[in-house]
């Protein structure tokens, strides 16, 4: 068949097919940001063992305290930037002792607190960085809770990817954590708390 017949026909049948109209706007998504990566982020974080809690800024005091209730000590990295001042204020009211982000404090205290550059809606994950403060802040304490911007959560890894390059050259260590610390033994029982915290929450601010 030659080259005309053959796009001839083509056309044909192209043209027996019903337009189909294309709208004005698209529906939104949660790519697009349609408010759902965070409950996608929640319900991920959720199915790994760990908690989220969303609060808005003017909230932030009374979620931190929320969350220290009946403890007694807790680290605070020094990357809160414009949270820090609720969030020291929430564990005063708690009646919970707030100290400085080193190694000594962060292996006796009962709660790490950091901040994170990222969340990963699909997996529940966050992204920590070493040039935020000493990384023991929320790896030896019992319990971890990272205070993330709504804002900085993205849908997947294919959107972390395209910051890491960036990211990797402001810190010499980037972690990413999805979750309580868990390992298994060679009988498959998972325990909870072997090489970092049991408990994980994620706080996030919008």
């Amino acid at each position: 068949m030659d080259r005309d017949a053959f796009l001839g026909r083509i056309r044909a049948r192209v043209g027996a097919v019903g337009r189909t109209d294309v709208p004005a706007a698209l529906p939104r998504t949660m790519v697009s940001g349609d408010g759902r990566m965070t409950e996608r982020f929640a319900a991920e974080l959720d199915a790994v063992g760990g908690e989220c809690r969303r609060t808005a800024a003017s909230g932030l005091t009374e979620a931190v305290a929320s969350v220290a209730s009946g403890l007694t000590t807790a680290v605070v990295q020094n990357d809160l930037g414009a949270y820090r001042e609720d969030v020291v204020t929430g564990l005063r009211d708690a009646g919970c002792r707030a100290l400085d982000a080193d190694r000594e404090a962060a292996a006796t205290a009962d709660l790490g607190i950091t901040s994170a550059l990222l969340g990963v809606a699909s997996t529940g994950s966050v992204l920590l960085s070493s040039a935020s403060g000493p990384r023991p802040t929320g790896l030896l304490p019992p319990a971890h809770l990272v205070i993330l911007d709504e804002d900085a959560i993205v849908p997947g890894f294919e959107e972390l990817m395209t910051e890491l390059g960036r990211l990797a050259r402001e810190a010499s260590h980037l972690v990413l954590i999805t979750g309580p610390s868990r390992t298994s033994d060679i009988e498959m029982t998972t325990v909870r708390g072997v090489h970092g915290p049991e408990r994980v929450i994620v706080l996030v601010v919008g």
